[in-house]
């Protein structure tokens, strides 16, 4: 096997600048048992990532939004620097976390941060985060970030496979024990997102995210 490390990074200057809109309207205007099911879906369709049997490393080179941080979240290392911005703004829209928000961030920054990030939707930037505990690397220039992760990256290949990969399995395994497993949290997620689709408030925020995005694409 000469796999031995992966290094996720984000093309161009963001690591991931939020949802798809498009996709949350049609979420707004279907129904919620197949929203559930949609989003079951669309959450493996990122996490298979953790089958993997090599550790997964995000270097967050620039602004990580929504689903973009969970996913991060749910890799085993991170890397940022100072000025990145990084938010979970699903209460901001009416919609609860998904993309297993509710299972990482506890675990990997504290019942509390966890709390005050999704229940609030608060920008912070990488020096934020480091503080919290999201990151275990803050550096000071975006450029750098990828640099360092493919440090990290290297240094873990160095390494004998059989002990890195059975240590990480070890580490995944007891995570994903956590409150009553991964697969518990996903129902959860899923069958909760899908009644805040449901709801007027959440087809408002939807429409008018859309329509600045429209008005700031005409202005340039």
């Amino acid at each position: 096997r000469t796999q031995r490390c992966v290094v996720l990074t984000g093309k161009g200057k963001a690591f991931s600048a939020g949802g798809d809109i498009q996709f949350l309207e049609d979420r707004a205007r279907d129904t919620p048992h197949h929203n559930t099911q949609e989003m079951l879906r669309f959450y493996d369709r990122f996490l298979s990532m953790r089958r993997l049997k090599v550790p997964i490393i995000s270097a967050i080179n620039g602004p990580a939004v929504g689903a973009g941080l969970c996913l991060a979240m749910a890799t085993d290392i991170r890397v940022t620097y100072s000025e990145c911005m990084l938010q979970l703004p699903f209460s901001t829209f009416g919609l609860h976390p998904g993309m297993a928000a509710t299972f990482f961030l506890p675990q990997v920054a504290g019942y509390e941060t966890a709390l005050r990030l999704l229940l609030t939707g608060d920008k912070i930037n990488g020096k934020q985060a480091k503080e919290m505990g999201l990151v275990s690397e803050c550096l000071n220039e975006p450029e750098d970030v990828l640099t360092k992760s493919l440090e990290i990256a290297s240094s873990i290949a160095s390494c004998p496979p059989v002990g890195i990969e059975t240590t990480l399995m070890t580490l995944r395994r007891q995570q994903e024990l956590y409150s009553g497993g991964l697969a518990s949290a996903l129902a959860r997620e899923a069958d909760a997102q899908a009644a805040c689709y449901a709801t007027p408030e959440f087809l408002e925020q939807v429409l008018a995210t859309k329509e600045r995005i429209s008005s700031k694409k005409k202005q340039r």
